[in-house]
């Protein structure tokens, strides 16, 4: 089996085991019963791999029950491993399945719990007999942010807020992927994304950005191009690495799925309001993507080519608003190559001196995928609350008619390909106010 499940299957796995963790004791005890036991004699290797997945369920690290991150947590895999080709990790999942098989076997079943690896899965089941007052599952895996004061402070670059809204995706998504399956009633009113897609075939997938890159990125020294994150070698350690020692670091960034809160925010919004009847809604990481997935269809690509290079795939050739990465420790900016009367040259964060708040800017693009045969909304900030609340504008009701009376088109009308800047207001890091500041249409689809 290669271990790999579907969304719906792999958020019901991390639901279940949250309502599992209230008999965490009796499910450890258990586990050394079974590890004890005659199934599980002479197989170390069998023993650890059990012991490593019950524990990284019951703590909630569900980014730790991936292939690639048991092979590197449990046989010393290097963080670039071939998983096609080195199939330890699931050879020893068949083992650990079997030995399950043959230990429930000879004690007849009869214990009060049950620990089980459904094939297809690295998330252990916990099946528990044991009565207990109900209780709340707990809530999954959220960074910390800072609350709002009365006080707006000046505003610096957020490494620490990146590391700390830094989270696994699997372990924080859950129950979104779950909303990105499930049917429900249409939304009540026309939206920008539904208006984008309309006409094109039902499904589209939701690409969050990987803003563990750019902590590699800070320790490289340097952006890492497409082609190195398509093929994986910008996880070789540089020298840095050994000579800090932050090896242990290292594979911990290379391992992990990560991205921020606005992302997360935006692709359950997204879920939720197009999860329905003709439309199929898919969230995915930068990581779990290939350039062979972008052959058609519809796409959402949060984040932009510094934190989710699948974007520069995607840059409009005609584009007047240019989204410039900035060096580690600086801010993106956002060129304006042709400014009209009224629009300044650059979108650059700054503090409004009148407000005290600050102001930031995101982009948003929407144009024909590469095969002409479906469309690309691509989305991108200059901080975490730009992206997503440029993600909140698209979703309004108001969006699709501000952008046609903007680009002088009817307001019934299709949207065409086209780009625009949205400015948001910021009160100490979170996002306070969206507003459609300006907007082109690109050469491409018009009708």
């Amino acid at each position: 089996m290669s271990g790999r499940s579907d969304s719906v299957t792999h958020a019901a796995a991390i639901l279940k085991i949250h309502e599992a963790t209230k008999y965490a004791g009796g499910i450890r005890a258990h586990l050394e019963e079974v590890v004890r036991g005659a199934a599980f004699k002479g197989s170390q290797r069998s023993q650890d791999f059990l012991r490593h997945v019950v524990e990284c369920g019951l703590r909630g690290e569900f980014e730790e029950l991936r292939e690639r991150s048991i092979g590197i947590a449990l046989f010393g895999k290097p963080p670039a491993y071939d998983t096609a080709e080195d199939a330890i990790v699931r050879v020893t999942a068949s083992d650990v399945r079997r030995r399950l098989l043959q230990h429930y076997g000879k004690t007849g079943g009869n214990t009060d719990f049950r620990i089980d690896l459904p094939a297809g899965s690295y998330i252990p089941e916990f099946r528990c007999g044991v009565p207990a007052e109900p209780a709340a599952p707990p809530a999954p895996i959220a960074p910390v942010l800072a609350a709002p004061t009365d006080t707006p402070r000046k505003r610096a670059f957020p490494w620490r807020a990146v590391a700390l809204i830094a989270l696994v995706m699997q372990a924080a998504t859950g129950t979104w992927w779950l909303a990105a399956g499930r049917r429900v009633a249409p939304p009540a009113k026309r939206n920008l994304i539904a208006t984008a897609f309309q006409g094109t075939p039902g499904s589209i997938q939701v690409i969050v950005g990987d803003d563990g890159l750019l902590l590699i990125e800070v320790l490289l020294g340097r952006s890492v191009t497409l082609e190195e994150y398509e093929n994986l070698k910008y996880l070789r350690p540089p020298d840095v690495v050994k000579k800090k020692g932050l090896e242990k670091f290292w594979d911990s960034l290379a391992a992990r799925q990560v991205t921020n809160l606005g992302n997360l925010q935006n692709a359950a919004r997204l879920a939720e309001d197009m999860g329905i009847g003709r439309w199929s809604v898919s969230i995915r990481h930068a990581r779990q993507v290939n350039p062979r997935d972008f052959r058609n269809g519809n796409f959402v690509i949060l984040g932009s080519s510094r934190s989710n290079p699948w974007a520069s795939l995607f840059q409009p050739q005609n584009a007047n608003f240019v989204f410039e990465n900035a060096p580690a420790g600086k801010w993106a900016t956002i060129r304006n190559l042709h400014p009209r009367t009224g629009e300044p040259a650059i979108y650059e964060l700054h503090e409004d001196p009148a407000t005290k708040q600050t102001l930031s800017y995101a982009q948003v693009s929407l144009l024909e995928n590469n095969a002409r045969t479906g469309r690309v909304l691509l989305v991108a900030g200059q901080s975490a609350s730009a992206t997503e609340m440029a993600g909140a504008f698209l979703l309004r009701a108001d969006a699709i008619g501000q952008t046609l009376r903007m680009l002088g088109r009817p307001e019934n009308g299709a949207l065409p390909d086209l780009e625009m800047v949205l400015r948001i207001t910021e009160v100490n890091e979170v996002g306070n106010s969206v507003a459609l500041v300006a907007c082109r249409m690109l050469a491409g689809r018009t009708d």
